[in-house]
């Protein structure tokens, strides 16, 4: 049975200002709302307990009541959008039915699936059912405007905890439209000149000579069966539904291990397997340089953003040693990491331009946008409360960010995403297909995950098999 709280959340406090949304937020918004890509984050636990149905609606309820239950007010541009709070933005779903161990791959796509929307809602859904052994699954999803993945972890834990949180928050009128419109057109016109000043920066004097970049991934042949047809005749890819997607575990002592035999870390090597994976699927060659987007989180204490996520590129070569010694790849990520203090680049910039503009025009400049190549989202410890969904038994978490369009995903020529958490006694690894059009099915990806790992001699499990 569906339910929706209907519950009114008071005033904590005096009214806060208008809250409008950052740039990160509007990227998602116009990604969903402008191109037709939204984007959902989802968290999915594995409990090895049953699950009190009383003590997950409580959750449910708390949810509605807290910063994750928003819904985007959209503004005449160029004023920004602003958040608007209603306990009606989130949908919760106990299910009756128990869900098989070899069926939860499936049912976790399922709720992936369920249809979100962040400007009419519903933002984001609770769901969980019992597996047929003693545990539970549970799945929270939520469009990624309404959060990224440290804004999710804290709304679960906020929650659970009984922390209050303040969504007594104004609404935008006319006059508050206009000023801030004022304001986002300057910071828009002043991003837009940065650019174009950076561009002549960076461009070469006519017959001065430039070093050459290091060989970029080249297009390899696919793997077999990475690329099919329907029986329509459509390149597989192309069809309704979300893009392949793997979770595994693997023991973190053993990861620890491994990682340590080649002079790495656990983010070096959840990076070397990354790259790996690219490799393995065609998409990249040995001698190629794979630029690998790494998420930094920049939330701060007390922090209402929605989203607070800056990024840096490692520039890995693909090299077999690096199954033998991790050194490039960790030295490759510290340089990566050196660039956060450096001035914002083109996407910065674009995001700032794009957040004074309307939807239509927005789509004409998103026209030539690809899809990162590799991207690996390093979670890191996962908070016990919420690891455990306040049931006292520790579970198996993951996290992941979907498409939810394959065939609009289809034509940006991306590669694989990957987002790992660690847990007390296990990591988990879920790995994504962004390119439906090269790795177009669960059992491709699944194959090229197993492969990888054993090249490292590192033992994965398919993740959902309560115990």
């Amino acid at each position: 049975m569906t339910t929706t709280s209907t519950r009114t959340t008071g005033s904590i406090h005096s009214a806060l200002p208008v809250e409008r949304l950052t740039t990160d937020d509007d990227l998602f918004v116009r990604m969903e709302h402008a191109l037709g890509l939204g984007v959902v984050n989802q968290c999915v636990w594995q409990l090895p307990t049953r699950l009190d149905e009383d003590a997950f609606s409580r959750l449910g309820e708390r949810l509605c009541a807290g910063r994750a239950s928003r819904l985007v007010a959209r503004r005449p541009p160029p004023a920004r959008d602003a958040w608007r709070y209603t306990p009606t933005a989130g949908s919760v779903e106990f299910f009756t039915e128990t869900v098989r161990a070899e069926n939860i791959a499936a049912w976790v796509d399922a709720q992936a699936q369920f249809a979100l929307n962040s400007v009419s809602g519903p933002s984001w859904r609770l769901s969980a059912a019992h597996s047929d052994g003693i545990g539970t699954y549970v799945s929270f999803t939520a469009a990624h405007a309404i959060g990224d993945g440290a804004t999710l972890i804290t709304a679960i834990v906020e929650a659970l905890s009984g922390t209050a949180y303040n969504t007594d928050v104004a609404m935008p009128d006319l006059v508050s439209d206009l000023s801030d419109g004022a304001g986002t057109a300057a910071r828009a016109a002043r991003a837009a000149a940065s650019s174009v000043v950076a561009t002549l920066r960076d461009a070469s004097p006519r017959g001065s000579a430039r070093p050459q970049p290091s060989r970029a991934p080249s297009p390899s042949p696919a793997p077999t069966g990475a690329i099919a047809t329907t029986s329509a005749g459509r390149a597989a890819g192309t069809e309704a539904g979300i893009p392949p997607s793997v979770i595994v575990t693997v023991d973190r002592e053993e990861a620890l291990r491994v990682a340590a035999e080649r002079n790495g870390t656990l983010n070096s090597l959840f990076v070397g397997l990354m790259v790996g994976i690219v490799d393995k699927a065609g998409l990249a060659s040995s001698g190629d340089v794979v630029p690998v987007s790494i998420p930094v989180s920049q939330h701060r204490e007390d922090d209402r953003r929605a989203n607070a996520t800056t990024g840096v590129t490692a520039h890995i070569r693909l090299d077999s040693n690096r199954y033998t010694d991790l050194s490039e790849i960790r030295d490759a990520c510290k340089a990566a990491y050196r660039t956060l203090d450096a001035r914002p680049g083109s996407m910065a910039a674009m995001s700032t331009v794009a957040q004074a503009l309307g939807d239509r025009a927005v789509r004409r400049l998103a026209g030539g946008m690809s899809t990162p190549l590799c991207v690996a989202s390093n979670v890191g410890r996962v908070n016990p409360l919420f690891a455990s969904l306040h049931t006292g038994h520790t579970g198996v978490t993951a996290m992941r960010a979907v498409t939810t369009d394959t065939a609009g995903l289809a034509g940006h020529a991306g590669g694989i995403s990957g987002w790992l958490c660690t847990g007390d006694e296990v990591l988990t690894l879920a790995v994504s297909s962004l390119n439906p059009s090269r790795i177009n099915d669960r059992d491709s990806l699944r194959a090229l995950v197993a492969t990888e790992f054993a090249s490292w001699r590192l033992t994965e499990t398919e993740w959902g098999i309560c115990k």
